[in-house]
């Protein structure tokens, strides 16, 4: 019983570039013969935590998606296919997937890729000890409870059938269980199972040089400048039609004059303003848009106690131009966000069901003087009953642009109201360490991914709270509400689409009301690239899906 679905997950956002000296533009290869290297640029610098299940940056990620390999892929038309799986079959009951390899699957050191390596997988999303963000995705497997309290040595709903074949047993029917298993991308039991699942983030050679499956293998991998790859030549879904691929850290400011000197053929144009966009065009590089699943927030410490009053957070939204943010910040090239769901998803309610904090100063010092601030001795800054200044930190990312620029209106924008920020700039590492692990702030911006197939629970649900001990989840801001948790459990619980649409416009709407983090705007994707290059058919859910038939001629 093979289908398809509108999916959700992957990465976006990224570009490859050589280290060297091609000639791109529309750019003139000599003729007709295929270049060998393909150079894709990004802003942000990988972290070199080149394992999938605990990386937390999208240039990791981007990184991952051409040296690993997921058991299903999501195309350029939205819709979940086979990839390292030959094929899928889903019970009459729902409540169990088989997945079925290639045969002719292997990694990059010659090993095959088998079952068991997929069973690995998913029993260390469910360890203990695991840190990422992803055990929601197994928790629904059958054991997979028992197995992460320490009450099982093995997750009872995981059944390798033989070498080829893997069986996945849930506790009950779980909605996005073929798009969110099949998208996880699996690691070779054979590196990983030698060190303790709590020690992978420790273990620099094995994340700098991983082992993978997919369609290039790092070649050479230089902190803070470059990744290097080969074309892997035994690759299961066929011959990779390019031989080398670098992804090239290069500074924002320099985007465009890299682009014209050839020495980049796919860029991410987000630092780009619409008239240098324009120029390239003009000069015979290409454009593409597509979909962003990513949108623009900034959150709320809900452990803070001057953040858990809901009129001071809606004041917040008030008193942000988010529309002036869209048209001066990245030139219109997005849209406001009222709730945590990808405005295509068909689960996005209806815009006239949920507040959309129209920019309103005079609204907002009216909230904020009901929660018990203002500003009684004249000196511009709220204060409450007991004298206490309204004065917060903003936590953000160096090297990003559009988040520094956000986030310096956003400064302005509290400033009309009467509330003091301080913004906080540091390297994204630094970020992730001060806001999702040790809980060090009282606002910062970062970026959130979506879905066009929804579960909420990695981000909402109340056990997926990042704890004092790291992260055992993705819900940074701390929002508890068993309402909302209750609405995520039922949504994941039925296959009727218009069910689950209707839960997740409950759903949406509480969070609208409640503001746990301010939602911004989801921006649009805008790719340049070589004329030449053919085969560049980008999806949202993941730019790299068909990278082995990426060639310029």
């Amino acid at each position: 019983m093979k289908r398809k679905i509108f999916s959700l997950f992957l990465s976006t956002s990224l570009l490859c570039t050589a280290l060297t000296g091609c000639s791109s533009k529309g750019a003139e290869s000599s003729e007709g013969k295929a270049k060998d290297t393909i150079v894709y640029s990004m802003n942000t610098a990988p972290q070199g935590i080149f394992n999938p299940l605990v990386s937390d940056t999208a240039s990791d990620h981007y990184v991952e998606s051409v040296v690993y390999a997921s058991l299903m892929t999501v195309n350029d038309k939205g819709e979940l296919e086979t990839y390292l799986a030959d094929e899928y079959k889903v019970s009459d009951d729902q409540k169990t997937i088989t997945y079925k390899i290639k045969d002719n699957a292997k990694w990059h050191d010659g090993e095959d890729v088998t079952a068991d390596d997929v069973a690995f997988t998913f029993t260390s999303m469910a360890a203990s000890d695991y840190s990422g963000g992803y055990y929601g995705d197994v928790q629904n497997i059958k054991g997979a409870q028992e197995y992460h309290d320490g009450n099982a040595d093995e997750i009872e709903g995981l059944k390798v059938i033989d070498e080829d074949t893997i069986e996945i047993e849930f506790e009950k029917v779980y909605a996005p269980a073929v798009t969110n298993l099949g998208t996880v991308q699996i690691l070779p039991e054979h590196i990983w199972s030698e060190v303790a699942v709590g020690e992978w983030t420790n273990k620099t050679e094995l994340l700098n040089n991983p082992i993978g499956c997919g369609p290039y293998k790092i070649a050479e991998y230089k902190s803070g400048s470059h990744v290097k790859f080969e074309a892997a030549s035994d690759f299961f879904d066929g011959e990779v039609k390019t031989a080398n691929l670098v992804f090239k850290v290069i500074n924002a400011d320099t985007t465009q004059a890299e682009f014209k000197s050839g020495s980049i053929d796919v860029a991410n144009v987000e630092a780009l303003t619409k008239a240098d966009v324009d120029s390239l065009v003009k000069e015979g590089y290409k454009k593409v848009d597509f979909d962003n699943y990513l949108f623009t927030y900034m959150g709320f410490n809900l452990r803070n106690e001057k953040l858990q009053d809901v009129n001071l957070r809606k004041a917040f939204m008030h008193a942000i131009n988010r529309q002036g943010i869209i048209d001066n910040v990245v030139e219109g090239r997005g849209q406001v966000l009222n709730a945590p769901l990808l405005p295509s998803s068909w689960a996005y309610p209806e815009e006239s069901t949920l507040d959309s904090y129209e920019y309103d100063v005079e609204k907002a010092k009216s909230l904020l003087k009901e929660a018990g601030w203002e500003d009684k001795d004249g000196d511009g800054i709220v204060e409450n009953e007991d004298g206490e200044k309204l004065e917060l930190t903003l936590v953000c990312q160096t090297s990003h642009p559009v988040r520094e620029k956000t986030a310096v209106v956003i400064q302005e924008n509290l400033k009309e109201i009467g509330v003091k920020i301080d913004i906080d700039s540091m390297e994204f590492s630094s970020v992730m360490d001060k806001v999702v692990s040790n809980h060090e702030f009282d606002l910062y911006m970062m970026g959130n991914t979506l879905s066009l197939d929804p579960d909420p629970r990695p981000m909402w649900h109340s056990d997926a709270i990042s704890n004092e001990k790291g992260v055992i989840g993705y819900n940074i801001v701390a929002y508890d509400n068993q309402e909302t948790d209750k609405l995520i459990e039922e949504g994941n619980a039925t296959l009727d689409q218009s069910e689950r649409e209707a839960i997740y416009g409950k759903f949406a709407k509480i969070l609208n009301e409640d503001v746990p983090e301010a939602y911004l705007f989801c921006q649009d994707i805008e790719r340049v690239y070589n004329s030449k290059l053919e085969g560049y058919k980008p999806s949202t859910f993941n730019e790299f899906y068909n990278v082995h038939n990426w060639v310029i001629k």
